[in-house]
């Protein structure tokens, strides 16, 4: 199943961009707003980080 969010401006994508809370790891809609409203310009993940199991 595929479910559609808006999750705001293209301004804002940089929220979905590697070393960001969302960037390849599957969430459910939301744990997905959870993580968009905790995302920082200033602070990145550890590299590779997505590759954990994070569910």
């Amino acid at each position: 199943m595929i479910i559609l969010m808006d999750v705001g401006a293209l301004s804002n994508s940089w929220r979905f961009e590697r070393a960001k809370p969302t960037y390849c790891i599957p969430l459910s809609c939301q744990r997905l707003n959870d993580a968009l409203s905790q995302a920082s310009h200033e602070v990145e993940l550890p590299h590779n980080s997505w590759q954990t199991n994070n569910q």
